[in-house]
């Protein structure tokens, strides 16, 4: 089948580049031998696209955004490394994503969308759905769960994670794990409450956003310590997949999950955030 390309004279296409369908590149972006570009999907002008990088199908990465170039890293020894970029994901003027220090890849799931200055370091993981706004800095091996949304201005200590439905206060910081499902603020970062209103657009069923907030309402609320509260919610709630999505995530923990906020309220906390 014929290739309906739209490719600007001013660009520069490197052999071995491997466009699909109906792509369109413009003014002066560099796309590199080993990348790959799926169908429908626009590079619009001033992009650099680099090292063994796959977009996927109908993304649209907006001007003077950079892919795939070496990290930011000391211990980068040159490895044959890239960057993997799922479907329909869109990717707003001077995001920086870095390919991956010693092994594997830095990987970006389906339908994301990053803002402006956004930067997302080596060997990160985000998944489906993510938001990030402006300026929000990812340094390496962060991962970040589906429909995560992270606010404008936020740092993120390397291999921290943001749960599933997170969504995190623009000025946050933390060097530890923010929880799925919830609502963190503050420097360093608080859980404020349950996100209430994505769980309800994400279709979580009300029984189970309620037992979502039973659950938290023992990690915080309660005087046991973590890993007595971890062990109340396996034997007192039902386990539903969200929950053992929660119980797994504090489990799993390597850097430790950040305490509740002084006024935490999960019913208010998640209206202030919608």
């Amino acid at each position: 089948m014929l290739l309906q390309q739209k490719i600007h004279p001013t660009a520069i296409i490197n052999e071995g580049a491997k466009l699909g369908q109906n792509v369109t590149v413009g003014p002066y972006t560099v796309i590199g031998g080993q990348v790959t570009i799926g169908n429908d999907t626009i590079i619009d002008s001033h992009c650099v696209i680099d090292g063994i990088t796959s977009i996927g199908e109908k993304c649209h990465v907006y001007p003077s955004v950079s892919i795939g170039l070496n990290p930011q890293d000391y211990n980068f020894k040159g490895e044959e490394t890239g960057v993997i970029i799922g479907n329909g994901t869109v990717i707003r003027e001077f995001v920086t994503i870095h390919k991956a220090t010693g092994s594997g890849m830095t990987v970006i799931g389906d339908n994301c969308f990053f803002m402006n200055f956004a930067h997302i370091a080596h060997n990160c993981k985000i998944g489906n759905g993510v938001i990030i706004a402006n300026t929000t800095n990812l340094a390496g091996h962060c991962v970040v769960g589906d429909r995560a949304f992270i606010s404008s201005m936020c740092i993120f200590h390397q291999f921290t994670r943001i749960g599933t439905l997170a969504i995190v206060g623009g000025l946050c910081g933390t060097r530890v794990d923010l929880p799925p499902y919830s609502t963190c603020d503050g420097r360093p970062a608080k859980v404020r409450g349950v996100n209430n209103i994505g769980m309800r657009r994400a279709q979580i069923p009300s029984h189970v956003r309620s037992l979502i907030k039973q659950a938290y309402r023992i990690i915080y609320r309660s005087d046991l310590n973590v890993t007595n509260a971890i062990e109340k919610i396996e034997s007192e709630l039902e386990l539903v997949p969200e929950i053992i999505n929660i119980i797994e995530f504090y489990k799993t923990s390597k850097r430790g999950v950040c305490g509740g906020s002084e006024n935490f309220d999960e019913e208010k906390q998640s209206q202030e955030f919608g």
